[in-house]
């Protein structure tokens, strides 16, 4: 319980920060509501225990431990009054009436963490300064540790400031960063003609620099748990410390001059992997956390841990809601607190290397989880065997392409020799990502939040719980059967669907919203997203999809296109119509990711693989909106299976699209969720065996009873998200076959008809 007395009261503080940091208006009422509440829990313990020393003085009980909780109730309230004030502080700066800002860049391309030094040609208040995070900015090369003067727009995401910037001027790198540029540029010269996967991911593995990194390399990383392999974290920290600290050593230096040599290392290398506050976390992290290991005091490790985790809040409170920030403190965490408990258990059946090893991303994993299935319904089954096969190699591409780096402005030939050692075990790492990929347990469904949450939280708790009973392998035990009862339940709609393995249509069920996939060989197309990333994950890991060839967006409603970070690096084109101010986001954010783009218009083909996808509307010019959704007839060989996917649009526009032509097909996507808006003629001329409506919960009472009758009267069976969930089509000689994630409902995988 010891670990527990800074821990505990700095994660109330957290929670409270998080909470209300979205409310500017009620943070300085909110302070003093803080303040109150830790005098008020102070006294009551104070009061409590002096009633109660008479007759339990040296003995303890529940009341006693009553007395603990007030305690840390108040030390906890009373960390949130500062946390709550410098968000009050921040959102008070009103960065939205500077017509000027001159910035600190710490970054080389948009978007990028800057930080606001002054406003209009003077400073900021008080001499403060703030962190932002840069959005866009027109026609300005960025440099790290420039400074960048000029008109923005500036405004407030809860507590966190945010920029778009016109016609910066940039001026050069201060002194203290001028030097790391030559330096990073180097290695990518250095390793500008290694071949392959190995030569994209070795400036990230050794300076975190992914500009070379590709969309599908990344999206293996990711998939696979290897990801912190290319962001500069606590063990590339660790691995320059260490080297520091142990070069001094050699070298006799006394230990205060080694804790010198190994600090000013540690400086160096976060400005030379930009000191974007992420960056800066992970140093400080790191550097505890390897305090904590070193000196096995992790009593000390938690408190300093829960100590950093409250300077850097005080510092940047919106990072009370940043995953990245949480992922990061709670990995720190899990390594401290179960790395080496879950080594020794497993060292009873594995050799302790193996089982330090298989440790580290197990430890990390379990506490990162909860986090992890908020952002993405999944859940890696091969990240801890990816992490034992890469880990490993990871130092050696850290330390020697840190030489490479280093050597490259001085001796560009052994710049290039260190760089292709280095270039080896990158290589086994990216060829490690790219086969665990493919495994079928890379990615396994999970429950979406917050029952896929909460779950994760009961596997932690297990594990705590055990420990600190000193039963761990019970506890993890417990976690694991749990999660293996959990994880089959999540997935047991895949399983199902061994049924209709041979799919070739889908209408996933992202709640009032449409998703539409269609699989043929290899060949995967996506119309439209949803609303919610995690739903349309969660259909694309029950599917089995892992990229997809053509994304279209039929328009940019949320509900059909608010899905689409699900889909970054995962694209290889987007089709899309008119673009409006909500779509321009959206298409920067996946061509970032890798995705080609084109928009749509009547007459338009692509083929992707053995599929045909043609575009019926729009026709000319049209406003963005509902009226200008891109409608695709999209046709499969070998089995004349044909779909329409009609966007919203309306009964006009479905009239003038009807005299434009169009074809039958065995399957039509009803227009706008089944409103009451349709052409009759239309569906009629379409004739389609089953018509899929994306719905959910709405007020706009969809699907309509009368696009139901309409339809049926068509010759096809209405199949509705709602209440069948995910539905996926095949065909076949007896015609179109259906199976439903919800057995409930129409759910059996039966025929619905001949096509047309």
């Amino acid at each position: 319980m010891r670990d527990l007395r800074l821990a505990l009261p700095v994660a109330i503080a957290w929670a409270v920060l998080a909470a209300l940091s979205g409310n500017g208006a009620v943070l300085g009422v909110a302070a003093a509501l803080a303040a109150g509440i830790a005098a008020a829990c102070l006294l009551g313990a104070h009061l409590w225990s002096r009633r109660l020393s008479p007759w339990l003085a040296g003995g303890r009980s529940a009341a006693w431990d009553g007395v603990a909780v007030l305690r840390t109730l108040a030390l906890g309230a009373a960390l949130a009054c500062p946390l709550l004030l410098g968000a009050d502080a921040v959102v008070a700066t009103g960065l939205e009436e500077c017509d000027e800002l001159s910035l600190l860049l710490l970054g080389q391309a948009a978007p990028t963490e800057v930080v606001v030094t002054g406003c209009d040609g003077a400073s900021l208040g008080g001499g403060m300064l703030r962190s932002a995070l840069l959005l866009r900015v027109s026609d300005a090369a960025l440099t790290i540790g420039g400074t960048a003067t000029g008109p923005c727009d500036a405004w407030l995401d809860g507590s966190r400031w945010l920029l778009t910037c016109s016609e910066l001027e940039v001026a050069e790198p201060a002194a203290w960063s001028a030097w790391a540029g030559p330096l990073r540029d180097g290695l990518l010269q250095a390793s500008a003609q290694l071949p392959g996967v190995g030569g994209e991911l070795l400036p990230g593995l050794s300076i975190g620099d992914e500009r070379r990194v590709s969309p599908q390399l990344r999206t293996a990383m990711l998939d696979t748990g290897l990801s912190h392999l290319t962001a500069v974290s606590g063990a590339n920290c660790v691995i320059v410390v260490g080297a520091a600290f142990l070069a001094a050593a050699a070298l006799g230096a006394r230990r205060s001059v080694r804790v010198a040599v190994a600090l000013g290392a540690l400086a160096a290398f976060v400005v030379l992997v930009t000191p974007e506050p992420s960056v800066v976390r992970a140093g400080a992290m790191a550097s505890i956390g390897l305090l904590g290991i070193a000196t096995g005091r992790r009593a000390g490790a938690v408190a300093l841990l829960s100590l950093a985790v409250l300077v850097v809040l005080a510092m940047q409170p919106h990072l009370a809601t940043s995953a990245g920030f949480a992922l990061s403190a709670l990995a720190t965490c899990g390594l401290i607190v179960h790395g080496r408990a879950i080594a020794n258990v497993l060292s009873r059946w594995l050799p302790m290397p193996i089982a330090a090893l298989i440790a580290v991303p197990l430890a990390a994993q379990l506490w990162c989880m909860p986090v992890l299935v908020a952002l993405d319904a999944r859940v890696s089954l091969v990240s801890v065997l990816a992490n034992l096969l890469a880990g490993p190699a990871a130092p050696i591409v850290t330390v020697v392409g840190l030489a490479a780096c280093l050597a490259a402005p001085l001796a560009p030939a052994v710049a290039v020799g260190l760089a292709w050692v280095a270039w080896l075990p990158a290589a086994w790492i990216a060829q490690v990502a790219m086969l665990a990929q493919q495994l079928p347990a890379a990615q396994t469904p999970w429950p979406v939040a917050p029952w896929g949450v909460v779950a994760a939280s009961v596997m932690l708790a297990l594990v705590v719980v055990g420990h600190a009973r000193r039963l761990l392998a019970r506890g993890v035990a417990g976690a694991l059967v749990l999660g293996l009862v959990v994880g089959l339940g999540a997935a047991w709609p895949s399983i199902r669907l061994g049924s209709l393995a041979d799919w070739r249509v889908a209408q996933c069920d992202v709640g009032q919203g449409s998703a539409t996939l269609v699989r043929h060989g290899g060949a995967v197309l996506l119309v439209d997203t949803g609303e919610d990333p995690a739903l349309v994950q969660r259909c694309l890991s029950m599917l089995g999809v892992q990229g997809v060839d053509l994304l279209v967006l039929t328009h940019f409603d949320v509900d059909h296109s608010g899905g689409s970070p699900a889909l970054v690096g995962r694209t290889g084109l987007l089709v899309h119509g008119p673009l409006d101010e909500r779509a321009v986001p959206v298409v920067e954010e996946l061509a970032a990711g890798g995705a080609a783009t084109q928009q749509a218009s009547r007459g338009d083909a692509w083929q992707v693989g053995e599929v045909r996808v043609e575009a019926l509307w729009p026709v000319g010019e049209v406003e963005p909106g509902n009226d200008a959704s891109v409608a695709v007839s999209i046709d499969l060989p070998g089995g004349g299976l044909e779909l329409v996917v009609l966007g919203d649009l309306g009964a006009e526009s479905q009239s003038r699209l009807l005299r434009a032509g169009l074809p039958s097909a065995a399957v039509v996507v009803v227009a706008h969720h089944g409103s009451a808006d349709q052409l009759p003629a239309l569906y009629h001329r379409i004739a389609a065996s089953a018509g899929l409506i994306g719905v959910g919960e709405n007020d706009y009472g969809h699907p309509t009873d009368a696009a139901m009758r309409l339809v049926q009267e068509s010759g096809g069976v209405p199949l509705r998200t709602d209440e069948l969930g995910t539905i996926a089509l095949a065909v076949d000689e007896a015609g179109v076959r259906v199976w439903t994630e919800r057995v409930g409902g129409s759910g059996a995988t039966e025929p619905v008809g001949s096509g047309p």
